[in-house]
């Protein structure tokens, strides 16, 4: 047995793959839809409230651990985050891992009556990257209580957001988080700086 080699015109070409072409052409075009926002887009106040607003509730979000919360904020965190991004997340146990990990979180902190509260202290939207992303440095503090423990931390995110195509070709584009970085909080550094600085006590 032995492969028989075709020889293909052109317009063979064009009538068997033109829709596959199409289809490449179609992914690579929403794949930079989804991942680009317009480079000559000014964020003038009202872009500024949205993309604050945004921010702000995928950090509640990420961070709310509620009992009463916690799935819902799971399930709408995968529309608001980039799937690469999610996938590492879940690699670093931000995320859950699975599902059978998902039930467990939940079952854990409806047991304990776990509630959390998020409170902002910095949003800061940075300029658009020369690639079209938002850059926004989220600072603040979360605080959790249950029946096993209370506590309150610091935290201190980057996000970087672009955009992805609406749910129909005729609702607009929406935001999506692409990256993220945890970073130390600048609360402390701060506190920290006058006791850096020396001279004289007074």
């Amino acid at each position: 047995m032995y492969w028989r080699v075709r020889k293909l015109t052109p317009e063979q070409l064009v009538k068997q793959y033109s829709l596959h072409i199409f289809l490449a052409v179609s992914v690579f075009f929403n794949f930079i839809l989804f991942m680009k926002l317009p480079k000559n887009n000014v964020l003038n106040a009202d872009k500024k409230s949205d993309y604050t607003a945004f921010v702000k509730q995928v950090t509640e979000h990420l961070l709310d651990t509620s009992y009463i919360n916690y799935a819902q904020s799971t399930m709408l965190l995968n529309q608001e985050l980039h799937p690469a991004l999610q996938n590492r997340l879940r690699q670093q146990g931000v995320l859950p891992e699975s599902d059978a990990a998902y039930k467990a979180n939940l079952m854990d902190y409806q047991k304990s009556r776990r509630v959390v509260a998020v409170k902002f202290n910095a949003i800061d939207l940075k300029d658009l990257t020369k690639d079209g992303m938002l850059p926004v440095d989220v600072q603040g503090d979360v605080a959790m209580h249950s029946a096993d423990e209370a506590a309150t931390q610091p935290f201190h995110f980057l996000f970087v957001v672009g955009m992805r195509p609406g749910p129909t070709p005729s609702d607009p584009p929406m935001p999506v988080v692409v990256d993220m970085q945890d970073l130390p909080p600048a609360v402390q550094a701060q506190q920290a700086a006058p006791q850096d600085a020396g001279g004289p006590t007074p």
